[in-house]
């Protein structure tokens, strides 16, 4: 009987590894192009609202698509959705790589984005091959793989920067990891043996379902900062690249370091540091500083005449977001019914896309119109409200009882 569970055991972490490999490769083909993308753009003769339309274009396929994406799962299996996912995934990285004009690389990011709408059917198949026991574990992966891929992805393409490839090279690179992604889950992924409804329970929410949470008084401050926090942090991103190439001339490697640099504070901060902060501070604290510590990063960050400076209020930015965006997501699951948990999360997915898409578009448009250090203080204004809002979230243990 030990042996019979040994043998059951053995295809399930398999997939479980599949899946960590495909959301993990999801996120080095975003870091890969992340850092670049603003560059590229602008040699392409893109203005800087533009770039910031480029890159919400991306966001905006995720915030259709996701939800498609899990309830198809639901109907047609996990393994296809996964394989037609990665196969458009591939596509949009290797339109990037031959892409030579600014139509070209909003195509590459509408593709890319239609396909790394993957994220519903990765989660639903973990809810598919684990028991309750070890579902958090099991989504634990997708968390590990997110931070990780984002670190990975910016050192690759520092490596190939500092080698004298172009950025188009980033494209054909993020292609071949896309490629041998699905090869390998074609080979080895299995489609669950017992399909559940997981994939329509927390993306597939219908709209009176999406009000009834953002109007619910238990949640609605935690899902508010959610959506600021994404917006502030996206608002950033979009123009970090184009500040340092204004006020410091960075040049590609460096960009790419920078970004390498924020990752593994993020990573660190998420990978073991919050549990312990957790324990002894709880979510609600957290958040108080996390938010506090984004805004105050936000603030010095334009201001910086120093690289130096530059890189301080980087970190305090990372160390923030590291602390307030997991205390949040904790905060939510804890206050949100046992019943409706998956759906509740799924509002908050919808809103951090939301705000992926608004962050860039505002950022890039007020970078350009109103001057650089705009975007920063814009952010670190919504902060200072995320700030104020943490004071009113509810205890969660309060509400449990």
């Amino acid at each position: 009987m030990i042996q019979e569970t040994k043998e059951q055991a053995k295809p399930k972490k398999t997939a479980l590894i599949l899946i960590f490999f495909t959301v993990f490769i999801d996120l080095v083909g975003f870091g890969l192009i992340i850092p670049a993308l603003p560059t590229y753009a602008q040699r392409l003769h893109a203005s800087e609202f533009t770039v910031g339309m480029l890159i919400a274009s991306y966001s905006l396929m995720q915030f259709f698509f996701t939800p498609i994406w899990g309830r198809l799962s639901d109907k047609l299996g996990r393994r296809p959705m996964l394989l037609f996912s990665l196969a458009a995934s591939a596509l949009g990285y290797l339109i990037w790589g031959f892409a030579d004009s600014l139509w070209m690389l909003f195509l590459s990011r509408i593709v890319a984005g239609f396909g790394n709408a993957n994220i519903a059917v990765a989660q639903a198949y973990i809810s598919d091959v684990t028991s309750l026991e070890d579902r958090a574990k099991g989504m634990g992966l997708v968390g590990a793989a997110f931070g990780l891929g984002f670190v990975i992805g910016p050192a690759i393409g520092c490596g190939l920067s500092a080698m004298g490839m172009g950025l188009s090279a980033l494209g054909f690179v993020a292609f071949a990891f896309s490629l041998l992604d699905l090869i390998l889950t074609a080979a080895l992924l299995p489609e669950p043996q017992k399909r559940s409804n997981a994939g329509n329970e927390r993306f597939g929410i219908s709209p009176k379902f999406f009000f009834d949470v953002l109007l619910n008084a238990k949640l609605k401050v935690s899902l508010a900062i959610f959506f600021i926090s994404t917006f502030a942090f996206a608002n950033m991103e979009a123009t970090l690249i184009l500040l340092t190439n204004k006020i410091f001339k960075f040049n590609d490697v460096q960009n790419m370091l920078m970004f390498l640099y924020i990752g593994i504070l993020m990573v660190f901060v998420q990978g073991g540091l919050i549990h312990r902060l957790n324990k002894k501070y709880g979510e609600k604290k957290l958040i108080i500083i996390g938010t506090a510590l984004i805004a105050v990063g936000l603030v010095f960050t334009p201001i910086s005449q120093n690289p130096v400076v530059l890189y301080l209020a980087l970190a305090v930015l990372a160390l923030g977001s590291g602390i307030n965006t997991p205390a949040n997501q904790s905060m939510l699951s804890k206050l949100a019914p046992s019943d409706t948990a998956g759906g509740v999360l799924g509002v908050g997915q919808s809103l951090s896309t939301l705000g992926r898409i608004a962050g860039p578009i505002v950022g890039c448009y007020v970078f350009e119109t109103m001057g650089s250090q705009s975007p920063y203080m814009i952010g670190a204004a919504a902060m200072v409200i995320a700030f104020a809002l943490g004071f009113m979230l509810p205890e969660p243990s309060q509400e449990a009882a």
